[in-house]
C-alpha cells in the first residue's frame, strides 16, 4: 500500500514538472516497481465509440507478458497515429504480484453531419473517394489537413491557385460533430507573362510558341494553355532543349524554370533561364562496331549529311533506322550509340554511330495476354512473324500496327523476354481490349424528313472471332431503311474479307412537303463482296449485288422522267475496286492515306443497264499533339447504255453528312424544269477539309472538336426531260461549320452545325444534327 502511494506521488510530481503520465510511465517511473512484473490486467476507460476489444487488439502489450517500457511507448505512439484520439493517458499500478495498466482515452468526435459548399468547379462526387472525412467517420486534425490538401490539389489541376478551404466545426448536443467545408474558389490563375533569360538566337515570341504554356489572350475560354498546370509545364524545359538542338545548339541547357506570383497575386510569371551555346555543323559521319548487315548498308541508313546544321531529330531518325536495319537481321537487342567529337573552335561536331548487334535470336513462342474476349487466333493471324522464325524488327513493328488497326484493342504492347536458351525469345503480346459493340440512337433534322431517327446495333468482334456485324434502321417521315451486314475479315481462313448484306428501303415522297413529284419507292436486295489484299496497304475488291425496286403511287403532276420508270425494276450489279490504305486506325484516324478507284456494271440478270466509275483520295496529317488536318476529294460518273437511261434513284443528288454538311439529302441536284424536283446528275464532285483539335478544358480521351469546310456539285444531262448542265466553278456549293465528336464509353456522340457559303436557288438546307449512342 505504501508502495502505491509512492508511485502516485511520483506521478503527480512528474506531471507538475512538465511530464505527462504517459511519458512518466514510459520513460522509467516504474523501473524499480513495475519492470519485470507480468501484466495481469489491461483496462480501457473513457471510450464511447471505439470498443475496448478493438483498442486492445492493436496493442503489442498483452496480458501475461512481462511489462516492457519500450513496447508500451510503441503502443502509445500507434494509438495516437490512428487519429482516433484527442488525448491519451496510461496509468500503471501493482495488482498482486503483477501489473495492471489503465488506458484512459479521450476520443475525437464522431462526424454525424458533413457538408461542402462553394465548390462549383470540382464536385464533391469527384473528390469523395479521396477524402478521409465524411459522415460516420471519427474526426481528426490530421485527416482534416489531408482533406484540405486533397481539395487543393483537385483545384490546382484546373488552375485555381487562390483557393481557400475554411473548415467549420460545430459540436452537437450528443458530443458528435457537424463538419462544414466552405470552399472559396477564387479565380483561375493564369500566366501573365512568359520570360526567357539568356536567349539570343530566338525571340521570346518564338520560344513562347514552342512551350505548352501561353499568356492569357483575348479569348482565354478557347484554350487552357494559359492555366497553370505543373505536370504539363514540367516537360517544357525538354521541349525547349529539343527545339534548340534541332537548330544546331548541341550544348543548350535550361538552367532553371520558375513560377512566381505577380505582386497582385492574381497571376503568375513563368521564367526560363537558358544557356544556348554555339551552333554546331556536322563535320563527319561514320559507323563502327558490328558491321551488320554491312558497313555500306549502315551508312545508307544515316539520314544526316556532312555540313548540315546538327539536328537531334535527324540523329534519332538515324538511330531508329540503323536499329531497325540491324534488328531485321535477327538481333533484337542491338544498340546504336552516337559518339560525339566536338570541335569548339570550329563549332563542328563529328558523329560516329557505334553499333552493338547483341545476339541473334529466334521467336520461340508467341504468348498473348489480356484477350479475355478475343480468340488467340485473331491476334496470331495479324502477326508478321511466326514461331521458330528469326526475329525481325520490321516484322514486329508491322505486327503492332496491324493489331492496332483492327480497332479491337485500346492498347497493344510487345515485349521480348528471354526464352529457353540465349538465342531464343518469346514474343509476349499484351492487349487491352476495347468496347467493340455499340447501340446507337440518333436523330437529325431536315426540311424534307423533319426528324430522322436512327437505331443501330453493331459488334466488331462477334463471338470473339473478329466478325463484324450490324443491324441498322433509319426511320423518318419520308424514308425508312433497314440494313443487315456481316463481315468475316478472314473468309475460310484466308486473307480475303467477305461481307454479306441485306437491305430494305421504303421512300414515301408523297409525304414530303414542297414537292410536285410524289411517289413511293420500295427496294429490297442483298449482295456479297470480297476484299483481297494485294500488298500490305493495297486491296482489290470484287462484289455482286442484286436489287429489286418498285416505284408506285406516282401523282399526276410528277416529272415525266419519274413516270417513265413506274413499276418494277431489277439491278444486277458487278463491281470492282482498288484501294490504297495506310491509315493508322479506321476509327479516330490520326495519320495516313486512303485512296480508291472503283467501277461497276449493271447488266445481265437485271433490267437496268448502266456503268459507274469513281475515285476518292483522303489524307490525315498530324499537325501537333491531337491536332489533325484531314482533306478529301471524290468524283463519280454514271452512264446508261444499250438505250436504257440511268434510273432516277441512281442519279447523283448530294448533301448531308458524308458529302456536304449544311445541305439536306437531295439538297443539291439537277431539277426538273416543269416540277422543280430533283432528278439528279450523272457526274458529281465533292471535297472536304477538316481540322480536328482537342476540345478546350476537356481531357477526356476520344473527345475532340472539328472545324470543317465542304464543297461539291453535280452536273450532266438527262435525255427525257432534256435537262443538261455543264461543269461550272460558279455552281460549286460550299459550306463551313464546326462540330463535336466523342467516342465515349457509352458510344459515339456527334453534334454538327453548318452554314452554306455558296448555294443555288432550289437547294434544300440542313443546319444542325446530332447523334447519341451506347456501347456494350
Amino acid at each position: 500500500m505504501r508502495m502505491k502511494r509512492v508511485q502516485w506521488l511520483l506521478l503527480c510530481l512528474l506531471v507538475l514538472s512538465g511530464y505527462s503520465p504517459v511519458e512518466a510511465l514510459a520513460k522509467g517511473l516504474a523501473t524499480s516497481v513495475l519492470l519485470g512484473k507480468p501484466v495481469v490486467r489491461i483496462e480501457v476507460t473513457g471510450n464511447r465509440y471505439i470498443e475496448s476489444a478493438a483498442l486492445l487488439a492493436g496493442l503489442k502489450t498483452k496480458v501475461g507478458d512481462v511489462f516492457n517500457r519500450r513496447i508500451l511507448s510503441h503502443d502509445i505512439q500507434k494509438l495516437y497515429a490512428s487519429g482516433s484520439y484527442a488525448d491519451l493517458k496510461v496509468f500503471g499500478e501493482r495488482d498482486g504480484d503483477g501489473v495492471k495498466l489503465i488506458f484512459h482515452v479521450k476520443e475525437n468526435p464522431f462526424i454525424t453531419e458533413y457538408h461542402m459548399d462553394g465548390n462549383e468547379e470540382v464536385t464533391y462526387k469527384d473528390m469523395s473517394r479521396k477524402l478521409k472525412l465524411k459522415e460516420g467517420v471519427i474526426f481528426s486534425e490530421a485527416k482534416l489537413r489531408a482533406d484540405i490538401n486533397t481539395i487543393r490539389k483537385g483545384y490546382v489541376k484546373k488552375g485555381y491557385y487562390q483557393l481557400v478551404v475554411e473548415p467549420v466545426k460545430e459540436f452537437l448536443a450528443d458530443g458528435s460533430l457537424k463538419l462544414t467545408m466552405h470552399v472559396h474558389e477564387g479565380e483561375i490563375t493564369h500566366i501573365r507573362q512568359i520570360r526567357f533569360i539568356g536567349n539570343q538566337a530566338f525571340s521570346d515570341a518564338e520560344l513562347s510558341d514552342k512551350v505548352s504554356a501561353s499568356v492569357s489572350g483575348l479569348i482565354p475560354w478557347f484554350s487552357n494553355k494559359d492555366v497553370i498546370d505543373t505536370k504539363k509545364f514540367a516537360n517544357d524545359a525538354q521541349i525547349l532543349v529539343e527545339f534548340y538542338q534541332n537548330h544546331g545548339f548541341l550544348d543548350v541547357n535550361v538552367e532553371s524554370s520558375q513560377l512566381s506570383l505577380t505582386p497582385d497575386k492574381q497571376a503568375f510569371y513563368l521564367t526560363f533561364a537558358l544557356h544556348e551555346g554555339p551552333i554546331y555543323h556536322v563535320s563527319n559521319l561514320d559507323v563502327q562496331g558490328d558491321m551488320e548487315p554491312s558497313r555500306d548498308q549502315l551508312l545508307e541508313a544515316i539520314t544526316m549529311e556532312e555540313g548540315q546544321i546538327y539536328s537531334v531529330s535527324d540523329l534519332r531518325a538515324t538511330i531508329e533506322a540503323m536499329s531497325l536495319l540491324v534488328g531485321d537481321e535477327g538481333y533484337a537487342f542491338n544498340s546504336v550509340t552516337p559518339l560525339f567529337k566536338r570541335n569548339i573552335e570550329n563549332q563542328t561536331v563529328g558523329i560516329v554511330f557505334d553499333v552493338e548487334k547483341g545476339r541473334e535470336v529466334y521467336i520461340e513462342r508467341i504468348e498473348i495476354e489480356g484477350n479475355a474476349k478475343t480468340d488467340d487466333g485473331i491476334v496470331r493471324r495479324e502477326m508478321r512473324l511466326n514461331e521458330s522464325q528469326r526475329y525481325s524488327a520490321t516484322g514486329m513493328k508491322k505486327s503492332r500496327a496491324a493489331l492496332t488497326k483492327l480497332s479491337l484493342f485500346k492498347d497493344v504492347r510487345i515485349a521480348m523476354p528471354r526464352g529457353s536458351a540465349d538465342d531464343r525469345v518469346n514474343a509476349k503480346i499484351t492487349v487491352e481490349e476495347d468496347q467493340t459493340g455499340s447501340f446507337i440512337v440518333g436523330a437529325g433534322f431536315s426540311q424534307v424528313e423533319k426528324v430522322l431517327f436512327r437505331v443501330k446495333t453493331s459488334e466488331k468482334n462477334l463471338f470473339g472471332k473478329g466478325y463484324a456485324g450490324s443491324v441498322t434502321a433509319d426511320v423518318g417521315k419520308v424514308t425508312q431503311n433497314f440494313d443487315i451486314s456481316l463481315t468475316d475479315p478472314y473468309f475460310m481462313d484466308t486473307n480475303v474479307a467477305a461481307t454479306v448484306t441485306l437491305n430494305k428501303t421504303q421512300t414515301n415522297l408523297n409525304r414530303a412537303v414542297g414537292r410536285n413529284s410524289l411517289y413511293t419507292q420500295n427496294d429490297f436486295g442483298g449482295g456479297v463482296n470480297f476484299s483481297i489484299p494485294v500488298s500490305e496497304h493495297v486491296y482489290y475488291g470484287v462484289g455482286y449485288n442484286y436489287t429489286n425496286s418498285n416505284i408506285s403511287n406516282i401523282n399526276a403532276g410528277a416529272s415525266f422522267l419519274l413516270k417513265s420508270q413506274e413499276g418494277k425494276q431489277t439491278t444486277s450489279l458487278i463491281s470492282q475496286s482498288l484501294s490504297y490504305d495506310t491509315r493508322d486506325r479506321f476509327i479516330g484516324t490520326t495519320k495516313g492515306y486512303q485512296h480508291s478507284v472503283d467501277i461497276s456494271l449493271a447488266g445481265p440478270g437485271g433490267v437496268n443497264r448502266f456503268w459507274e466509275a469513281g475515285a476518292n483520295v483522303k489524307g490525315f496529317l498530324p499537325i501537333a499533339d491531337d491536332f489533325i488536318l484531314s482533306g478529301s476529294l471524290a468524283g463519280k460518273i454514271i452512264q446508261g447504255y444499250s438505250g436504257v437511261d440511268v434510273p432516277i434513284y441512281r442519279r447523283y443528288s448530294i448533301g448531308g453528312i458524308g458529302s456536304i454538311r449544311g445541305f439536306d439529302f437531295y439538297g443539291i441536284s439537277l431539277r426538273d424544269p416543269a416540277t422543280g424536283d430533283p432528278i439528279g446528275g450523272d457526274k458529281q464532285l465533292t471535297g472536304a477539309l477538316n481540322f480536328y483539335f482537342p476540345f478546350p478544358y476537356v481531357q477526356t480521351s476520344g473527345f475532340r472538336g472539328v472545324a470543317f469546310m465542304d464543297m461539291g456539285t453535280v452536273w450532266g444531262k438527262e435525255n427525257l426531260t432534256r435537262v443538261a448542265a455543264k461543269f461550272s466553278v460558279s455552281a460549286i456549293r460550299a459550306s463551313t461549320g464546326f462540330g463535336i465528336e466523342w467516342i465515349s464509353p457509352v458510344g459515339p456522340v456527334t453534334l454538327s452545325w453548318a452554314k452554306p457559303l455558296r448555294k443555288q436557288p432550289g437547294d434544300i438546307l440542313r443546319g444542325f444534327e446530332f447523334g447519341l449512342g451506347r456501347a456494350f
